[in-house]
């Protein structure tokens, strides 16, 4: 059992672990962090009627919109160092599988493109203008 444990401790830290760590320590102070980190009283109220459900839902939208971003940042980079950009962005969840796989993940089961290689960015150029415009922001 203290073989196990000592290993598991050894193991890597993981890819969503770090985006989670990012997102926890990236410089918010307290009084706008979110999930009821926040307490309510310090804002001033609203002058329509709310329920509780509605803070807690707006806030989990904040934390998702904020978790995307951050992820969003850090796959581009990995995808990039791999030979891949993405053209169009997905939800973080989806976005962590292209790590495991980019080749499997490039088209989902609707035929929608999310990730092509860095050598088929001139095929692509002529296609579409927003995929000019993202090959030429990261400079091929």
């Amino acid at each position: 059992i203290q073989r196990a444990y000592r290993n598991y401790k050894k193991r890597l830290e993981s890819l969503a672990k770090r985006i989670w760590e990012a997102v926890r320590n990236d410089g918010t102070p307290d009084r706008k962090k979110l999930l009821g980190i926040t307490p309510r009283d310090t804002y001033p109220a609203p002058s329509w009627p709310t329920r509780d459900d509605e803070w807690i839902i707006e806030k989990k939208w904040q934390l998702s919109v904020r978790l995307a971003n951050v992820t969003y940042g850090i796959i581009f980079k990995k995808l990039y160092q791999r030979g891949y950009i993405i053209i169009r962005g997905s939800d973080w969840s989806n976005q962590l599988k292209w790590l495991q796989n980019p080749d499997y993940y490039r088209i989902d089961k609707d035929n929608i493109e999310y990730i092509i290689r860095v050598t088929e960015c001139e095929k692509y150029k002529a296609n579409s203008w927003s995929i000019k415009s993202i090959c030429e922001r990261v400079g091929l």
